[in-house]
């Protein structure tokens, strides 16, 4: 799952099993509110591959993804900013 990683900092994201919304990982559960989503380092990430691969395996989320995020916090590929805004027309 972060293979492609090049950042230092991000958030773990998914799609929640039953609504379909895009969530993020807080500390030891999953929100819809950005605001809650915690900073992972990079020396971080296989902890957390770890938590979403549980995660997945119990049915709460699908397609977790590592969001990248730059230095001050902003997220930094636009498919990650449309993903967390909702769809654009």
């Amino acid at each position: 799952m972060a293979k492609k990683l090049k950042g230092e900092l991000f958030y773990l994201s998914a799609n929640d099993l039953k609504t379909g919304e895009v969530v993020y990982y807080s500390n030891k559960s999953w929100s819809k509110n950005l605001k809650e989503a915690r900073v992972i380092r990079r020396e971080e990430i296989e902890e957390f591959e770890r938590i979403a691969e549980l995660n997945e395996k119990k049915c709460k989320i699908i397609s977790p993804i590592f969001v990248e995020l730059s230095d001050d916090g902003k997220i930094k590929k636009l498919r990650d900013i449309i993903r967390y805004k909702g769809i654009t027309f």
